[in-house]
Order: structure tokens, then sequence, then C-alpha cells
């Protein structure tokens, strides 16, 4: 009942500032910082989030979910280990796909030969099981039309160092066995097709990476080992858990795409928070107007106070009354903030008109909204709302009711 009675109050003192021009501007202030706060840091939760999915998508689209090596200087017996893997962990696995990466040189006539490159030997039909490379196909594909026989794909880059197109010829040159040193490798030569061209957006693959068949290797270059198996996972299946586990199991390496590159993951991570932190002081900043005017309307009303005390309401429950005070407007200041927030990433989805240069993952800015981030950014803002105001709440139990009756009634 007492809660009731000082929630009341509250919304009856916050309707009350409008008959005060300096308090219903102090309170205009109060609102307006909370609310811009609120939209930026919401906002910016939105886009890093968004950072983190779009990055997250493109390495799954080259990458799978999970991918054993092989030892060095070693293979896998596939046919073997296929069907041991399916049967001990038929719950967690859902698809298998062989790989294998060996180092070439790919020349045309127009263009001398350049640096060593990888190509990466692989099923299509599997592939396409684990892997979105099809959606990275200028034009989108599927991956058995265009890696068959002596037909590869090769990245954007390489197509535009080589002034290469699909359908065009080129040569492969290749040694029997992987060496170190170049220039006394034997080559031999093998002539290929432009099947595809791919822009997965991530630099070093589309410039030093090229994709054939599994069999063209085996068959025509000679070279039949298997370092790679690409895992995906069932749904609900966590991968770091089960990527220890077979790392356990079998005693190899087994990497997610996370794992290949920890400084990127590092970095988005300190990034997120970082970023977090700086705005959430920024809206703590903001919520600190919420103290100055507790502490205008806590002298302003102090005939009030004095008299509900008179009648025997405790100190607890008119501090209750200006933190009440302070949550309403927070609440208010809050929720306006993330539909703000959620508007302008509804329209940058819309409208994607920011660009971003080629440092970055993504051509334009990408936003990812979700009930999950305006929830934290509710509670975050509530929590600093909630603790300015009772920093300043708790001088209304300072107030002397034979004083302030005497004096200032």
């Amino acid at each position: 009942m007492k809660i009731s009675v000082a929630r009341f109050l509250a919304w009856r003192y916050i309707i009350g500032t409008q008959d005060n021009s300096q308090i219903k501007s102090i309170s205009k202030v109060c609102f307006f910082s909370i609310f811009i706060s609120t939209l930026c840091l919401t906002l910016q939760i939105f886009i890093m989030t968004g950072f983190e999915q779009v990055i997250s998508e493109k390495m799954q689209n080259i990458y799978p979910q999970l991918v054993m090596y092989a030892p060095e200087e070693s293979s896998f017996d596939y046919a073997t280990l296929k069907p041991l893997l399916l049967k001990n962990y038929s719950d967690k696995i859902a698809y298998l796909a062989p790989a294998h990466i060996k180092r070439v040189i790919l020349q045309t006539k127009d263009t001398p030969a350049t640096s060593a490159i990888s190509l990466k030997a692989i099923s299509a039909e599997d592939e396409s099981n684990i892997s979105s490379l099809e959606k990275k196909l200028i034009p989108e594909k599927k991956l058995p039309s265009v890696i068959h026989d002596n037909q590869i794909i090769i990245g954007k880059k390489i197509a535009e160092f080589h002034n290469l197109h699909e359908g065009d010829s080129a040569e492969l040159l290749y040694t029997s066995d992987d060496v170190n040193n170049l220039k006394k490798a034997s080559f031999e030569s093998t002539p290929v097709i432009i099947g595809a061209i791919m822009d997965t957006g991530i630099m070093h693959y589309d410039t030093y990476v090229i994709i054939a068949s599994l069999p063209f290797v085996q068959q025509t270059l000679h070279d039949e080992n298997i370092t790679q198996i690409g895992i995906k996972l069932k749904p609900g299946i966590d991968d770091t858990i089960f990527m220890n586990e077979l790392e356990k199991k079998f005693h190899i390496d087994v990497h997610s795409w996370k794992t290949l590159y920890p400084a990127l993951v590092a970095a988005q991570k300190l990034e997120k928070y970082v970023m977090f932190f700086l705005l959430a002081l920024i809206t703590l900043i903001a919520c600190t107007t919420i103290i100055s005017l507790l502490f205008m309307q806590i002298i302003r009303k102090k005939t009030d106070i004095a008299l509900l005390k008179m009648m025997g309401m405790k100190n607890s429950e008119i501090i209750l009354i200006f933190i009440f005070m302070g949550m309403i407007l927070a609440i208010i200041a809050g929720i306006a903030g993330i539909i703000g927030a959620i508007g302008i990433g509804l329209l940058l989805q819309k409208y994607p008109f920011i660009t971003l240069p080629d440092a970055y993952y993504c051509s334009h800015l990408p936003v990812s909204i979700t009930w999950q981030i305006c929830f934290l950014v509710f509670i975050t803002v509530l929590f600093l709302s909630i603790l300015s105001a009772w920093f300043s709440a708790r001088s209304a139990q300072s107030i002397n009711i034979t004083q302030t009756l005497r004096f200032d009634s």
C-alpha cells in the first residue's frame, strides 16, 4: 500500500513540474539527455552486433563450422574416418566434407607467373552442405556446375590481376610434392578453365586462393592427400565444446574460423566492450541530471515532506517517492531512446546509404536489432537512474519537521 502511495505522489509531483518554468526546463534537459544517451548506446550495440554477424557470416561462407587438420606431412584415411565419425557422433555431426590444400602457380599468356598461391581441392557436392561458397560466386551458381573436370574457381583479385573472365583458359604449374624452395622445384603444367569467379570480401582469400575439384587434383595433379575435413554440426551443438572433444579423442588439431582469426575475434570483443563502457559512462552522466532535478524538487516540496513525516510516513518511504520520480522519467526517456534507435536501425537496414571502405568486411554499415539488446540497454539505464535518484533522494530524510512547518509553511 505504501509503495502505491509513493508511486502516486511521485507521478503527481512530475505533473506538478509543469507549473514551475525552472523545474520544467530542468525536466526537459533531464529527459532529452537520457533519451539521446540511450539512443546512442542502443544504436552502438546494434551496429557492433551487426559487424559481428556480418564477419561471422562471411567466414562461414568460406570456412566450415569446424575443420579437422591432418598431422603435418600426413593424410586422412577419409574412407575409413567418415563412417567412424558419423557413427560415433551421429547426434552432433550433420555433414562432412574432405579437402586438400596444395601450392601451385597460376600462369596466363598475358601476365607472368606469380608467386605460389593455394589450390583448395574440394568435393563440390559435400562442400555445398558445409559452407555457403556458392553464394559468393559471380553470379551465384551451384558448385558442381563450375568445378568439374579441369574447371576452377578463382578469386576476384586474381581475376583482376590476370585479366581473366569466366570461360578463359590458363595453366597451373605444380610439383609432385610441395617444396619450400621454388627455385629448386621441378614444375609440371596442366591447362585449366575459369569456371567461376568468387568475391568473398576477404582479401587474402580473393587474392591467394583458387578452388578445384578433388577428383581433378587427385587424377591430374597426382595428389591423393586429404589434409582437411570440414564439419557442419547439428543445431544447438556448441562448436567450442565439440572441438575440444575431437582434439582429445583423435589428438589432432581442430579449428573453427574464430580460432583461425584470434586477433580479429579479440579486437571485435574489445571494441564492443570498450564502446559499451564509454557510452554507459555517458549515459551515467546523463542520468546525473536527475540529481539536480530531485534536489530542486525536494527543496520545493519541503513543506509536503514535513507534513508526510508528521502523518507517520517513514524516511524510507519518502525517499521512495523521489526514486520513483527518477525512475518514471528515466523509463519514459529510455523507452523513447530505444524506440528511436530501432527506428534508425530499421532505416539503415532498408536504406544502407552509409558506405564503408575496403578495410571492413562489409560495404555498408550493418545493423542487428534484437530484443535482448533493447532489454540490456533498458536495464542499464534503469539501474543508473535509480542510483542517481537514490543519491539525491536521501537528502529528504534530513528535513526537520518543526523548523520546516514553522518557517516555510
